[in-house]
């Protein structure tokens, strides 16, 4: 009786254990499934806004190890479908305005969306597609345009096209060691 007794609750634990990891398969199987459509990639694009490691505060850092502000942020679209991001130590006099003698961060994209383009800094990317670098002005006035590989995280959260705003977080990063900018931006898209 007493053997019988522990057969049947052997074989009900058994049963119980087999239901559980059943469970559990399918739990697993609904997380990837989750993660998978959350974080679809396309053309260094995922759908993902997550801010991650950037960081929260207006956009700061430094252009040829100065330490910088950044006054504007401007996305411009140029006509073969390609988005010019500057991220500039001045403000233009108007909207969309030119801008001379400013220190800058710029990225070029060739797609504007909602989601995150990441790059790393050894990663290689087609340079049509994708490229940074920065400028400065040098001690005698002369600009100076610097091209090096570069890492970038840059988060669209909005795009609002109605009174042409973008709204996000951006870290760029020079392999040089003296460039970086890194924070949240609100950006003038101009078209």
């Amino acid at each position: 009786m007493v053997k019988q007794k522990w057969t049947t609750l052997v074989v009900v634990l058994f049963i119980l254990g087999l239901v559980s990891v059943g469970c559990l398969k399918k739990d697993k199987e609904e997380i990837v499934s989750e993660v998978d459509v959350s974080s679809t990639v396309e053309e260094h694009w995922a759908t993902s806004t997550d801010q991650g490691d950037i960081y929260g505060d207006e956009v700061t850092g430094s252009i040829n190890g100065q330490e910088i502000n950044i006054a504007n942020v401007t996305v411009k679209a140029w006509e073969d479908d390609n988005y010019s991001w500057t991220f500039s130590t001045l403000a233009p006099d108007e909207t969309c305005g030119v801008v001379v003698g400013n220190d800058a961060v710029n990225f070029s994209s060739k797609i504007l969306r909602v989601g995150t383009f990441e790059k790393k800094i050894d990663e290689e990317v087609e340079f049509n597609d994708y490229h940074a670098y920065y400028h400065y002005e040098q001690e005698d006035g002369t600009p100076m345009s610097v091209n090096v590989e570069w890492s970038a995280k840059i988060v669209v959260k909005e795009i609002d096209e109605d009174n042409n705003k973008i709204k996000g977080y951006a870290k760029v990063d020079f392999d040089d060691g003296t460039t970086m900018i890194d924070g949240k931006f609100e950006a003038d898209l101009c078209k």
